[in-house]
């Protein structure tokens, strides 16, 4: 079961991950391009840390394209979240993203021939009710309802979708590859795809103002590098480890934590959230999110 511990580890992570990135997002940064190129420089910069432990040996050439594709698909992932949750609560974006295991299902099904039951079917229609309930629901304070929820949602579909062809596409060479190859070429293309938002000379000033800014510096540092680079280590430990189908089923769970962490920091005497805990909000919400991971779970194991 040490594949399960490592997925739990990794849900964990990634949802303080999101938390962290709302609160960076909202009152650290000028705005989300800036966080996102930010947040490239740290993908290349942690990819650049594991060729080391990665170049032990040649890798087949398809599989160094696969794995920087798969980079390149997370990144493409990476921003339309981010964009999006400038906006949005957190806790209605991670839900919405985190229906990629569907995705991943559909992958093999159509490409590896794997059989896809009614039930899971099912399921799949489940986790996109989840996810339109969450979308919908009533929002906190300062964040945008209504159209924009819905063009809001279809984004984060597509940002689901692109995770979960990344996802595929890591599996597919998990044989063929190192676990630390992977993390470096993965980092690299994730990082090109956010980090060419620098080319605008905004940016730029954007990303220089960050630099003077120790806080926010070490906040992001913390973050995007120390943070990311366990969250990503533990996926990967699970991956090579168990079933990538059961790895997305225990990840799943994100949405869970993303939702307890930013109702714990809405309590008045923390404040740094404003989750909504009225009746009707906190409600559909909170069937929105157990739809959402109750369906993703069905798909991964039925």
């Amino acid at each position: 079961m040490e594949w399960m511990l490592f997925a739990v580890a990794s849900s964990f992570t990634f949802a303080l991950v999101s938390v962290l990135d709302k609160l960076l997002i909202s009152n650290h940064v000028a705005n989300s391009r800036v966080f996102v190129a930010t947040v490239g420089i740290a993908q290349i910069l942690l990819g650049l840390f594991a060729p080391p432990f990665a170049l032990e040996s040649p890798y087949p050439i398809t599989a160094v394209i696969i794995a920087l594709l798969s980079g390149v698909f997370s990144g493409a992932y990476l921003v339309a979240m981010f964009i999006i949750m400038e906006s949005q609560d957190v806790s209605r974006v991670v839900p919405v993203v985190s229906t990629y295991p569907v995705f991943v299902a559909l992958l093999a099904y159509l490409f590896l021939g794997e059989s896809v039951t009614p039930i899971a079917w099912i399921c799949v229609v489940v986790t996109v009710a989840g996810a339109a309930l969450v979308s919908l629901a009533p929002s906190s304070i300062g964040s945008q309802g209504g159209r924009e929820s819905i063009v809001a949602m279809a984004v984060l579909l597509i940002a689901s979708m692109s995770f979960g062809l990344s996802q595929f596409l890591s599996k597919t060479i998990a044989d063929d590859m190192t676990l630390w190859g992977q993390f470096m070429l993965r980092g690299i293309g994730g990082g090109i795809v956010c980090g060419c938002l620098i080319l605008s000379p905004s940016i730029r000033n954007g990303l220089f103002e960050v630099l003077r800014k120790p806080k926010t510096l070490s906040l992001i540092a913390l973050t995007e590098i120390v943070l990311v680079f366990f969250a990503i280590l533990f996926f990967f430990r699970a991956i090579y480890s168990g079933e990538v189908y059961l790895t997305a089923t225990v990840m799943a769970t994100r949405p869970l934590f993303v939702f307890a962490l930013t109702l714990f920091l809405s309590i008045p005497f923390i404040g740094l959230f404003k989750e909504s805990m009225e009746g009707v909000a906190l409600m559909t919400r909170t069937t929105g999110i157990v739809l959402t991971v109750g369906g993703v779970v069905g798909v991964s194991l039925l």
